[in-house]
């Protein structure tokens, strides 16, 4: 069968002086075959009497015997349009005016397997149940018809859908437009009735967050936000792993923010807000978990944020005993043991780090002495003061019989633990192996943070 279009549609295509007449439609009794040649058929194109769906340029559909014994002798115009009444299955196109091919809504179909590099032709076989193939010789496409006609159903299941949604988003503007301005009382404004399981198909099974706008983002924390205590009872594992997914990124963040500011040689007051934002990760550097009471607190004053002349970067007590601990804090850049040898490979601690030790040390003696007078002008904190605890944060692990003496030289204090930037980063991506598998953080411009500030400084 062939298509020659109208006197008209060559007139508006211009194209008089060429031939216009495209083979449509083959049909082969003896291999129970039809094989469709879709054109476009619209004058008014730049591909008018051009493939519908370049590079395929035909669709062959496989029937069975029985279906050919009904129309194996075509005779006349009308025996091949009853044929494409009532021999084409659902989802083509049955007016060779437009064309023949798939119906518009399933075009998707054969876009997608344009993307597979040398198919010119689409095969509709009963030979495979929901599954597809290449033939040998690279240009045939074959589709299985349970998985055409799922295809087919699913599309049209998701075309009424959005018909639906298009309807009521429809609705609800005219009402909100029309009646809500005129009247606020009488119309008030009404939240969007979404249809069951609206979302879900809009998401579908899976979801991928980097082309997720601001507001998609927005729209999916408020909406997990809303939903939660609706849905403990029916989805608590998926809550579950919603709590530990954004426990783990939260935590995934941190570390990205330490090691940051392990290059950008952060300042004290900078990394004093970091932790105080976080007070978890001290829980780990005390070893014991802590309730933060005050940063900058003033330890020779009469109340804690009142004035003193002895200022801590965090007061904290433990959670289990109130005993007090004091935190000093420097940068990660602080020399904690002096470049030069004293004497034969003996390493003495820096200036910086002794003087941070006594710093520490002093705090703890005007805290001590002045406990009763803090216990009593901050009545509703509890602190204790038989184990008052110090604690340097401050540079990173030297290296080689540097690391020795700083070994050495805080394993011998009394009262002050020392403990290094990358010692409590380390902890902070042990926990989080422990708490879901290896961290997702890039890694540092150089494996050993120690060598890589003492390049920068």
């Amino acid at each position: 069968m062939s298509f020659t279009p109208s006197d008209r549609r060559i007139e508006i295509a211009d194209l008089t002086e060429i031939n216009t007449t495209q083979v449509l439609l083959r049909f082969d009794a003896a291999k129970h075959t039809t094989t469709l040649f879709p054109i476009n058929t619209m004058p008014g194109s730049e591909y008018f009497l051009m493939p519908k769906y370049d590079p395929i340029e035909s669709i062959e559909i496989i029937e069975d015997e029985n279906f050919f014994q009904d129309f194996s002798d075509f005779r006349t115009l009308e025996d091949v349009q009853g044929y494409l009444a009532k021999g084409m299955p659902k989802g083509f196109v049955k007016d060779p005016n437009y064309g023949l091919g798939l119906e518009r809504k399933l075009s998707f179909i054969v876009n997608a397997i344009t993307e597979v590099d040398g198919i010119t032709n689409l095969r509709i076989t009963d030979k495979r149940e929901l599954d597809v193939a290449v033939t040998d010789d690279g240009t045939t496409y074959e589709l299985g018809y349970t998985l055409f006609h799922e295809l087919r159903r699913n599309a049209n299941r998701f075309e009424t859908k959005a018909q639906g949604s298009v309807r009521r988003k429809k609705q609800q503007a005219a009402y909100t437009n029309l009646l809500t301005r005129l009247d606020r009382e009488k119309f008030p404004v009404k939240i969007f009735d979404r249809a069951p399981d609206d979302i879900a198909e809009v998401i579908g099974n899976t979801i991928t967050d980097a082309k997720l706008s601001e507001n998609d983002r927005a729209a999916v924390v408020n909406m997990a936000a809303a939903s939660v205590r609706t849905s403990m009872k029916s989805q608590r594992v998926g809550l579950a792993k919603l709590h530990d997914e954004i426990e783990l990124a939260s935590l995934d963040e941190l570390i990205a923010r330490v090691e940051e500011r392990f290059v950008e040689r952060t300042s004290e007051l900078q990394w004093q807000k970091l932790l105080e934002a976080n007070p978890f990760i001290l829980d780990m550097a005390f070893n014991v978990p802590v309730l933060l009471v005050q940063g900058q607190a003033h330890v020779g004053g009469k109340v804690l944020n009142g004035s003193g002349e002895k200022i801590a970067d965090f007061l904290f007590t433990n959670k289990l005993t109130d005993s007090i601990a004091l935190l000093e804090i420097k940068t990660p850049g602080t020399e904690l043991i002096g470049k030069r040898e004293y004497r034969g490979g003996v390493y003495t601690a820096s200036a910086e780090l002794v003087g941070a030790v006594a710093q520490v040390l002093d705090q703890i003696d005007k805290l001590r002495s002045d406990i009763y007078r803090h216990k009593a002008q901050n009545a509703p904190i509890s602190l204790e003061s038989y184990g008052i605890k110090g604690m340097i944060l401050a540079g990173m692990i030297p290296e080689g019989p540097r690391k020795r003496a700083f070994e050495l030289y805080r394993s011998s204090l009394a009262g002050v633990t020392i403990i290094t930037f990358d010692e409590l980063l380390l902890k902070l991506k042990s926990l989080r192996d422990l708490l879901g598998g290896k961290a997702d953080i890039a890694p540092s411009k150089k494996p050993n943070p120690a060598r890589e500030f003492e390049d920068l400084f």
